[in-house]
């Protein structure tokens, strides 16, 4: 029995083998489904669209690109945010056969596939008439899942809709966006946006081992249980593999019910009988193989609770976990006041009005299933501590130790360029980033991170690691999400400047001077969490290049710079407390 992740690259393979032999185009683009946009700058702007031709909705730019297995779209907007998935009636329309005699006629094009991104729904117009559709039809993936003024969306290419069940190569396609009210189309013009399929093979991502990168780092792994599962008779083998397979030294977990038991059962898989655990609020738990000194609930919902671990034999330091099961779906408002509350109380804790005592520049690691599906501004409030309601919460205030806000920790699938952490296939909702792992940067030495995926992986690692290709898929709805903690910086209030060891290289970018791309070559000796960005003479993060862990050998990334302005721009490479900077010109 083939999985659809498994159905998906075999019919992709057959796709671009065949459509190889007439292929003209150059390559295509690696691009990750996360919602961080990071990898776009590369390819070019397929259509502007000006501003002003559109009321509440009013498009920006869009940009097509393709690799092995999906096609690509990213579309912009010129002001205020959209919810993609929710409360509007914006629509793709994509002609798959590129002819505009056969399906629905509009701006010029005979779509085949239409899809209302609000209404989460479509319709397949084929010949024999029309067929409803929902999002895994499509095996569609949207990020992000907040509100935003830019989206990037995949549909696979070996999609029944795309292929027509299978009788059709997707080769030239033509695609229309059409706003709620139909009064901004993009583009503009009748005939569409045309984009003929690149088969160039794109290489895969790097695999992201599920071990640790070094064996004393300390794995932190967040998990929804839904609805207690690992208690379920039916369900409790699945996570027995899982939790073995990637062996936590802490586990937070939400929808999850007696913690006694938990600790037992997970004592038993890992054959540890040192770990405890506690259980607080709303069904949120916090299991540790080192003593938890003291635990409470921290906000009026009781959606967040606190744990303070003793971690000072492992990281020089205690650790506080903060585990949040926020409220679902529509419920914006009660979101966003929980988030108000937790930087409100974080602010009043760090002038000496908390729940216990908590030593200065502490570890902090917030994470759960914060169901982040509406407004951005939750994310901003939690990531930044830009209160929203300030007269009830007090005034914004920077979270980390070193006066600067929390990082919002982006991982990926450990073999797809993929960045959701739940999915239901039986839902109208693409999958999406629900859970979040955000945490001090200024003290904490990010080690290996991702999110576990089994429907993915390899039968060699399926194997290897004991586990079965069904395991997270049928265990729960989300997926775990690992983060590995290799050591405890001092701080430092300002930018950091560490000595540079000798096993990580940033390489002068080439060309320089460039136009309108140059290649940024970099080296790591060891698999770590490399971040690469490029500033402006402000120091103003125009690009963000790579954002994710990378195994060890030399690597290389694009900074395409079509829509900066000429000038003189600094690419800077970290790697933990590893610091190096380049000098780059941008000629137009």
């Amino acid at each position: 029995m083939f999985t659809k992740e498994q159905v998906i690259l075999f019919k992709s393979f057959v796709v671009l083998a065949v459509f190889a032999f007439c292929s003209r185009l150059s390559a295509g683009d690696p691009i990750t489904i996360d919602g961080l946009l990071n990898d776009w700058s590369s390819v070019p702007t397929a259509f502007s669209d000006p501003a002003g031709d559109g009321f509440d909705e009013d498009f920006g730019e869009l940009k097509i690109t393709n690799d092995n297995s999906f096609l690509f779209l990213n579309v912009s907007f010129h002001h205020g945010e959209v919810l993609l998935q929710d409360r509007n009636q914006i629509r793709l329309f994509v002609d798959a056969d590129n002819d505009a005699t056969t399906g629905f006629s509009i701006q010029g094009i005979g779509a085949e596939i239409e899809w209302c991104f609000g209404c989460r729904s479509g319709t397949l117009h084929g010949p024999q008439g029309e067929t409803p559709l929902l999002q895994n039809d499509l095996v569609m993936r949207q990020g992000p899942t907040v509100t935003a003024r830019a989206f990037e969306i995949a549909i696979s290419l070996s999609s029944d809709a795309m292929t027509n069940a299978g009788s059709v190569i997707p080769d030239t396609l033509a695609f229309v966006f059409a706003t709620s009210d139909q009064a901004d189309f993009l583009p503009d013009n009748p005939g569409g946006q045309k984009y003929t399929i690149d088969a160039t093979p794109v290489a895969p991502p790097d695999v992201i081992p599920l071990q640790r990168s070094q064996p004393d780092h300390l794995r932190i792994v967040s998990y929804n249980t839904l609805g207690s599962g690992i208690l379920a008779p039916a369900r409790q083998p699945r996570f027995q593999r899982i939790i073995k397979a990637i062996r936590p030294d802490i586990l937070a977990v939400q929808e999850q019910a007696n913690a006694d038991a938990v600790v037992a059962l997970v004592a038993n898989w890992l054959q540890d009988p040192n770990w405890q655990g506690i259980g607080l609020g709303n069904n949120n738990m916090v299991l540790s193989r080192f003593p938890i000194l003291t635990s409470t609930v921290f906000t009026n919902s009781g959606r967040t609770m606190l744990a303070l671990i003793d971690t000072k034999a492992e990281l020089g330091s205690n650790l506080l976990l903060m585990n949040s099961h926020l409220s679902c779906c529509a419920n914006d408002l009660a979101r966003q006041q929980d988030a108000d509350e937790i930087i409100m109380r974080l602010r009043d804790w760090r002038s000496g009005n908390g729940p216990f005592d908590l030593a200065e520049n502490t570890p902090v690691v917030h994470l759960g299933d914060f169901n982040l599906v509406g407004f951005s501004q939750q994310v901003r409030t939690l990531v930044q501590g830009d209160i929203s309601d300030e007269f009830r919460a007090g005034p914004d205030f920077l979270p980390d130790w070193d006066g600067t806000g929390l990082t919002d920790l982006f991982s990926r699938h450990t073999t797809l360029r993929m960045g959701y952490t739940w999915r239901s296939d039986t839902s109208p909702f693409s999958p999406g980033k629900l859970d979040y792992i955000i945490y001090t940067d200024s003290v904490i030495d990010l080690g290996n991170h991702y999110i576990l995926n089994t429907l993915a992986m390899s039968d060699a690692d399926l194997t290897f690691w004991g586990l079965e290709r069904q395991d997270t898929n049928i265990a729960s709805d989300h997926l775990p999400r690992i983060m590995d903690v290799a050591t405890i910086l001092p701080v430092q209030v300002g930018e950091r400047v560490a000595v540079v060891p000798e096993n990580f290289r940033l390489f002068p970018p080439y060309p320089n001077p460039f136009n309108p791309s140059t290649t940024v070559r970099f080296f790591v000796a060891q698999p770590a969490h490399v971040s690469i960005t490029a500033h402006d003479l402000l120091g103003r993060t125009v690009v963000i290049l790579v954002e994710e862990f990378k195994l060890a050998g030399e690597h290389q990334v694009q900074f395409g710079a079509r829509s900066l302005a000429a000038g003189i721009y600094f690419i800077k490479m970290r790697v933990g407390t590893f610091t190096e900077v380049a000098r780059v010109v941008l000629l137009k």
